[in-house]
């Protein structure tokens, strides 16, 4: 008897864990703001959380990540907006920055610059994240189904070959 309520509380539990996983991983993002490009007064349609979906990936996805023990920062340009999240607890607390065409082509044409199956081989200009000088930062690429993930680096002094890429990010995390 004991034996079948152990596999029982079992099956039970490992149900439980899964159903809140994907409830996590499918959160609506909190907070949309709109912006504006600041050489044209074109105007950008605001989209409420509630109408947010996750879309298939249709095309690029480009995720940059800074972490410390008391920072946390991740950036994901995907389907011609930007989420910035900066609560590893909370990863559904986002901030959605929707984007101007201008701003979408700019973003394309520097990660069409970056040599995509060179970015694991990378080298990092310095390395103070390895004494906790800086923050771990990482960048990812998605393209056509393959992922390419970067070495590593210090935040703030990324590779120069992704310089112009992760600067351009991190400038819209700091717009919040």
């Amino acid at each position: 008897m004991k034996t079948i309520a152990l596999i029982f509380l079992s099956l039970f539990l490992t149900k439980s864990c899964q159903a809140k996983k994907e409830i996590t991983e499918n959160a609506p993002v909190t907070e949309v703001i709109k912006i504006k490009d600041s050489s044209h007064s074109e105007e950008v349609t605001q989209i409420k959380p509630e109408m947010i979906e996750n879309k298939v990936q249709t095309g690029t996805k480009v995720e940059y990540e800074a972490t410390s023990r008391g920072f946390f920062s991740k950036i994901i340009f995907e389907n011609n907006q930007i989420t910035v999240v900066s609560d590893r607890n909370n990863p559904e607390k986002g901030t959605v920055v929707m984007l101007t065409k201008e701003n979408v082509s700019e973003i394309s044409n520097l990660i069409k610059a970056v040599k995509l199956n060179e970015l694991p081989n990378l080298k990092a200009p310095s390395e103070k994240r390895m004494y906790d000088g800086a923050a771990h930062a990482n960048l990812t690429i998605t393209s056509n189904g393959t992922k390419y993930t970067g070495a590593g680096f210090d935040a703030g002094n990324p590779p120069s070959a992704i310089a112009k890429l992760v600067s351009k990010l991190v400038s819209y995390s700091e717009k919040k």
